[in-house]
């Protein structure tokens, strides 16, 4: 042990570290030598920087100075004894521009007005700021028109050539509708707005997406009806653009003019069906995809969607389907959005069995079901109530290992809870649930079907499980879930566990509307707390700015009334009056329940407060309550009913 630390020492312990590290200590010198050799190279290298002006004036010997005659020195002495004048107001960036300006377009930074003034200055920063620096170019055109810049002055080659450049450079710089009024100025110079600038207005413009003002550039150059726009690519770019700007109407007047130029390409046969398709015009897509077959246009698997999609929203499957056999004698256009799109069709249109021959024709055709596939084929059992048909589809497309989502289970679910089975539903759910371990979990649209079924079938206590199950995945129910909780209370006459939902609902941020005033009332009428519900209905609306509507009023005037609470629906009445404008129909409805119902007394009172309003009312109505009070023998109540009858007959002769 002695021996062995004797041998360790300083040097031992260093020798070993160095050992240790040796790759990298090998790396850090040879870096560092190439380091210190490229800085040595370059410095060699490195041009010594130019002598200024005044340096080389100072080391030139005495009497040998630049020599500048004639014209040129009188300039210079005129530029030496007059000061410089205002810079016009251009917006600059020193930073920017030193990067951006180089030779020769560094002597337009700063323009006096006497330069912005003379159009042959004008012309040469024109051409040149139009290839370096867009946005500079239509500044300074905006600052030379300030002072009095008139570019009419200009040969008309130049001029044109100058207004092309301003026309090109404001559209680059995203300026459009500034290039609009560049053309107009070009115009009012005297000047031809030719075939190249128009189609280079368009073309970028096309490019840069200003469909819209691309076309008011176009209706602009074409006041000048001797030009000919005899170029298909400029007829190309308006169709497109009146595509995307939904300017529909334009869209045949171009393709004439692009069919006068030559044969249109694959793309301009796609817009014209994205018109077609738009216009619901099914016969003018299978035209031009005949037109594109017949002049050797290659008609690619977007257009053949496109008009087959057009066909079957036109509801015309039969046509569908014999396009689909044309597609088929095509080598590679026909996908599984191909089928769907016809399957959708045809369960739209309740043909379930033309739905499930398509699916087994697809399959015999080695194209496998899409998710989307098989959704459709459960919605098409749905919508025809062949809810046996639809389990079929479930358990089969588990079988061949579709991968589940929450679209397909939901739509399973929806359909059972269409059908009245409840339980169904919830055991779908139920293995949805077992499945969240391969990501699919329901949805909101999930529990709102599922709560209204429950609450419709009367299981408000598994629809509120549901609703803590749905909190605990952090989804936040909306308008409609409450709304059916609520209406699973009515059916319970549950008054406390609907207020506490109504507040909970307020709690959560979300604004009550008039279905949800509706379902209260409602909730509140079936315990008979017939006086809280008009108070519900005077102040609770104006606390969400909710204009209540004029059948809430009734539905509630006529809730008191059944429990012969007279004077709590003439109260409810005057009230509708106050906040909504009730048809001749509603105050009718109130009069005769009034009379069905022996209520004559309400019912005067009513007809009084109507006529005073005025209301809107029907005499019909009226008289159907007099004879009931005759038959009752209310004298007094006829009496008031007559003179209500005369002040609306002198109304009528007054207006």
């Amino acid at each position: 042990m002695e021996a062995t630390s004797m041998n360790i020492g300083p040097a031992n312990i260093l020798f070993e570290v160095v050992h240790a590290m040796r790759l990298e200590l090998t790396f850090l010198v040879f870096f560092g030598c190439l380091y210190l050799m490229n800085k040595y190279f370059f410095s060699k290298a490195k041009p010594s920087p130019p002598k200024s002006s005044k340096a080389r004036m100072a080391a030139m010997p005495s009497g040998e100075g630049p020599k500048v005659s004639g014209k040129a020195a009188d300039s210079t002495a005129s530029r030496r004894r007059t000061a410089p004048g205002p810079s016009t107001s251009i917006p600059t960036s020193d930073s920017a521009e030193a990067r951006i300006f180089t030779e020769p377009a560094h002597e337009f930074r700063h323009p006096r007005p006497e330069q912005l003034r003379d159009e042959e200055w004008f012309a040469r920063a024109a051409l040149t700021l139009k290839s370096v620096q867009v946005q500079r170019a239509v500044e300074v055109y905006k600052a030379a028109l300030r002072v009095g810049l008139d570019l009419s002055k200009l040969p008309p080659s130049k001029g044109e050539e100058v207004f092309v450049a301003l026309v090109t450079a404001a559209i680059r710089a995203n300026q459009p509708l500034e290039a609009l009024d560049i053309l107009k100025n070009c115009r009012s110079c005297g000047f031809k707005i030719g075939l190249g600038l128009a189609a280079s207005a368009t073309k970028l413009c096309t490019s840069k997406q200003y469909y819209k003002e691309c076309l008011l550039i176009y209706d602009f150059i074409r006041q000048d009806e001797s030009l000919v726009l005899d170029e298909r690519s400029i007829w190309s770019c308006l169709l497109f653009c009146a595509v995307e700007a939904r300017a529909y109407t334009r869209c045949p007047g171009f393709w004439k003019q692009m069919q006068a130029c030559g044969t249109p390409y694959n793309k301009d046969y796609g817009n014209m069906i994205r018109y077609a398709s738009n216009q619901r015009e099914w016969q003018l897509t299978l035209t031009l995809i005949a037109e594109m077959r017949e002049r050797g246009v290659e008609v690619d698997n977007v257009v053949y969607n496109m008009a087959l999609a057009t066909c079957v929203t036109c509801g015309k499957t039969d046509e569908a389907r014999l396009l689909l056999k044309e597609m088929e004698a095509s080598e590679g256009v026909v996908d599984v959005i191909t089928y769907n799109t016809l399957a959708k069709g045809y369960a739209k249109g309740g043909k379930m069995a033309e739905c499930f021959q398509l699916y087994e024709h697809m399959r015999e055709r080695g194209m496998a079901p899409s998710q989307v596939t098989y959704g459709i084929l459960l919605d098409c059992c749905i919508n025809e109530n062949h809810m046996d048909r639809a389990v079929e589809v479930f358990n089969h497309m588990t079988e061949e290992g579709c991968v589940m989502n929450t679209v397909l289970y939901t739509t399973l679910i929806k359909g059972f809870a269409r059908a009245g089975q409840v339980d169904q539903a919830m055991s779908v759910y139920e293995k949805m649930l077992e499945d969240r371990t391969q990501g699919v979990t329901p949805d909101l649209i999930t529990f709102s079907i599922l709560i209204k079924a429950n609450c419709d079938a009367g299981g408000l206590k598994e629809a509120l499980k549901l609703l803590d199950t749905m909190l605990d995945l952090n989804l936040h129910p909306d308008e409609v879930v409450f709304n059916n909780l609520l209406s699973g209370c009515v059916q319970k006459n549950d008054e406390k566990l609907g207020k506490q939902l109504f507040k909970n609902m307020i709690e959560a941020g979300l604004k009550p509307s008039n279905a949800t005033f509706s379902i209260m009332l409602r909730l509140l009428a079936s315990c008979k707390l017939l006086e809280e519900a008009l108070e519900l209905l005077r102040s609770e609306p104006q606390k969400f700015s909710v204009a209540p509507e004029a059948r809430l009023f009734v539905q509630l005037a006529q809730a008191c009334l059944r429990e012969r609470q007279g004077r709590t629906a003439v109260e409810v009445y005057s009230l509708m009056l106050e906040r909504s404008n009730p048809t001749a129909s509603m105050t009718g409805g109130l009069l005769s329940m009034c009379s069905k119902l022996n209520m004559l007394g309400s019912g005067v009172e009513i007809l009084d407060i109507a006529v005073k309003a005025p209301a809107k009312l029907d005499t019909r109505d009226v008289q159907e309550l007099r004879q009931a009070a005759v038959r009752k023998k209310k004298t007094e109540f006829v009496d008031q009913i007559d003179q209500c009858l005369r002040v609306l007959s002198h109304g009528r002769q007054a207006a």
